[in-house]
């Protein structure tokens, strides 16, 4: 579906290219021919090698759980360890050979298997099965394979291990935060950069997320954090990363472009929050962490400062963050002071922050920040509807008010943008 949007839209783009000159038809002709190779069936021999290499580690891992009495535990762990040795010997020749994809399979097989060789050894030695140990041993191999070789599979694995590990370290441990876990995000984050990697990249993004998921009423509770305000921190966190995937937007566009998109609706998902008035867990005597706070604000600010003075962003999309920001630090003060219009004020933000992410992702090309501007509206509003305000009638006005507010709000920007085409127009002629 993709390849054929992308086709269509490039047949477009060439047909203008051609008329204005830019193109030759035999050059426009190659360039159709080149793009519409598909590199899928030239790739499908190294995807099933590696889903290949995939079930290969789950029976290993099914083979030691199933702890067979006929064979000795030692012989067992030899097998297991010399076939891990096979497998990265294989490695070495398949890619001396120039069967790099065959290559990475097999140093998956072998990094399987030195999993396997640690739950063995669990297993011999009597030690529990969710013991976070072997799993950063196991997750700190296949990083470091990552890194020697380098092996793409064994990032994913890397990070995938490193997910795990917090999550055995959370059920053993779950008043103090597991702060260990970013020195091995850190190296992973890197990994996919150096690999220029960018389903790594979402992986290691997704693994800090979902860390911050883990452990946030671990976090609240050390640093007496209300798990609500919490919510403030993260905000002002995504809105950080959105800023700075701006300041990349050159240097690295597709890795960029995908932080950006996580930011965008990481930030949507936390502001609506706010309108519900998430229940105050710890209690109404929590104190909120200022440090914390200052922190994140300090950095969002510094990263809105650097984008504004590099031109990289409009000026009413910097207010609209801007917004954002404030609305989110001005809501401990607004639920404390009038809690009943928490949700007559976020609710009405939000639709309007959603209105303009449409013409955010327009004027920065971004087909993900339109559509998801879309979802977001459109959810909102149906949550509005079954979720009356007090009554219908208070919906009612909701949804006129919004209604008329947005129209008004077209109308200003039609006439600005007419202005700014006519003045164009006049300093051209």
């Amino acid at each position: 579906m993709w390849q054929r949007a992308y086709l269509h839209r490039l047949k477009s783009d060439i047909d203008l290219w051609i008329e204005r000159g830019w193109v030759t038809p035999a050059s426009a002709e190659a360039i159709l021919k080149s793009a519409a190779e598909r590199p899928s069936t030239r790739r499908m021999p190294a995807i099933l090698a590696i889903l290949g290499a995939v079930l290969i580690g789950f029976a290993v891992m099914s083979f030691v759980a199933a702890n067979w009495t006929e064979i000795p535990k030692l012989t067992k762990l030899i097998m297991i360890f010399v076939a891990m040795w096979v497998s990265w010997g294989a490695a070495f020749a398949l890619e001396k050979r120039g069967h790099a994809n065959f290559a990475q399979a097999a140093v998956l097989i072998g990094l399987c298997l030195f999993g396997g060789g640690i739950m063995l050894i669990a297993q011999i030695y009597h030690i529990v099965t969710d013991d976070p140990g072997g799993v950063l041993a196991w997750c700190i191999a296949a990083l470091a394979a990552a890194w020697l070789l380098p092996s793409r599979p064994a990032l994913a694995l890397g990070i995938l291990l490193a997910v795990i590990w917090t999550s055995f370290t959370l059920s053993l441990e779950e008043t103090t935060p597991h702060w260990s876990f970013w020195i091995v995000w850190i190296v992973a984050f890197a990994l996919s950069l150096r690999l220029a990697w960018l389903p790594g990249f979402h992986l290691a993004l997704l693994a800090g997320f979902i860390w911050q998921v883990l452990w946030g009423f671990a976090i609240a509770e050390t640093f007496t954090i209300d798990p609500a305000w919490l919510i403030i921190v993260y905000t002002l966190e995504v809105i950080a990363i959105w800023l700075a995937a701006l300041l990349c937007s050159d240097k690295g566009p597709r890795f960029a472009a995908a932080a950006e998109a996580y930011a965008i609706a990481l930030t949507f998902v936390l502001f609506w929050f706010l309108q519900i008035r998430p229940d105050r867990a710890i209690g109404d005597g929590a104190a909120f962490y200022w440090p914390f706070l200052l922190v994140m604000f300090a950095l969002a600010g510094s990263l809105a400062v650097l984008v504004i003075m590099r031109s990289l962003l409009e000026a009413r999309h910097a207010a609209s963050i801007g917004a954002i920001i404030v609305a989110t630090l001005a809501y401990p003060a607004i639920e404390a002071g009038a809690p009943t219009l928490v949700p007559w004020i976020y609710a009405a933000l939000f639709l309007a922050l959603s209105a303009w992410l449409v013409s955010y992702g327009m004027s920065r090309d971004s087909r993900f920040a339109v559509n998801f501007a879309f979802v977001a509206f459109g959810a909102e509003v149906l949550y509005l509807y079954f979720e009356t305000m007090g009554t219908l009638l208070d919906t009612a006005l909701f949804f006129a008010l919004g209604g008329v507010l947005l129209i008004a709000g077209s109308l200003v920007m039609e006439r600005m943008r007419r202005r700014i085409v006519n003045q164009v127009e006049g300093d051209a002629a």
